[in-house]
C-alpha cells in the first residue's frame, strides 16, 4: 500500500466517525424533547380550595416525573409518577394514551397516591388523587405567558427556595413513614 492510499482510506474513516458522532447527538437530542416542565392548576374537591404547581418529566424512557402542588405561595407536596398503563389497540400497537402512577408525601406529614392520564406522554391530561382521604383534581396547563424565565410569570407561583435543604429531609421522612410495606404492593 502507498501513502495515497492510506491517507485516502483514513480520509474516509473520518467521514464515518464524524457522520457517527452526528447522528449519535441527534439521537441524544431526540431524546431530550420528551423532558418538560408544565405548569397544572387545579383544587382540593371537597373544599374547592386552589392548588397550583407543576410536573417535571425526568426520563422519557421510563416515563417518569415529579409532581409538586401548594397554594401559589408555598409548595405543600410533592410527588414521584412513572408509567403504570400503556393503551394499546387490537394490533397491540400504542394508541397514544398512558395512565402514570404516583405517590404525594406533603410538609405537614400527609401522604397518597395520584394517576395522571394523559394522551401525550404526560405534557397534557388530567391528575386525580388522594392526600389522606381529601381528594384532589389539577388539569396540565399551558404557561400564562411564554416570554418568561420565571415560575411566577409562567405559572403563578410565588414559590421560594429558601429552607430547600430542610424541606427535601422533611419530605424523605414523611415517604419513610409511609412507605408501602412489601405486603401491601
Amino acid at each position: 500500500m502507498n501513502l495515497l492510499s492510506i491517507l485516502n482510506y483514513l480520509r474516509v474513516l473520518r467521514g464515518f466517525a464524524v457522520t457517527g458522532l452526528g447522528t449519535a447527538m441527534c439521537f441524544a437530542l431526540a431524546g431530550c424533547s420528551y423532558l418538560f416542565i408544565g405548569g397544572v392548576e387545579g383544587s382540593y374537591t371537597a373544599t374547592g380550595a386552589p392548588l397550583l404547581g407543576k410536573v417535571i418529566s425526568r426520563d422519557a424512557q421510563t416515563g417518569e416525573g415529579t409532581l409538586e402542588i401548594g397554594s401559589a405561595e408555598k409548595q405543600q407536596c410533592k410527588g414521584r409518577y412513572s408509567v403504570s398503563q400503556v393503551k394499546t389497540n387490537r394490533w397491540r400497537l400504542e394508541t397514544g394514551e398512558r395512565t402514570y402512577r404516583g405517590r404525594i408525601y406533603c410538609l405537614d406529614g400527609r401522604a397518597g397516591e395520584f394517576d395522571l392520564v394523559s394522551t401525550d406522554k404526560g405534557r397534557t391530561g388530567s391528575i386525580t388523587g388522594e392526600i389522606n382521604g381529601e381528594a384532589f383534581q389539577v388539569d396540565l396547563i399551558e404557561p400564562k405567558k411564554s416570554e418568561c424565565d420565571t415560575d411566577e410569570c409562567r405559572w403563578g407561583l410565588k414559590w421560594t427556595y429558601e429552607n430547600e435543604r430542610r424541606d427535601s429531609t422533611t419530605y424523605y421522612k414523611v415517604e419513610q413513614e409511609h412507605k408501602p410495606s412489601s405486603t401491601d404492593q
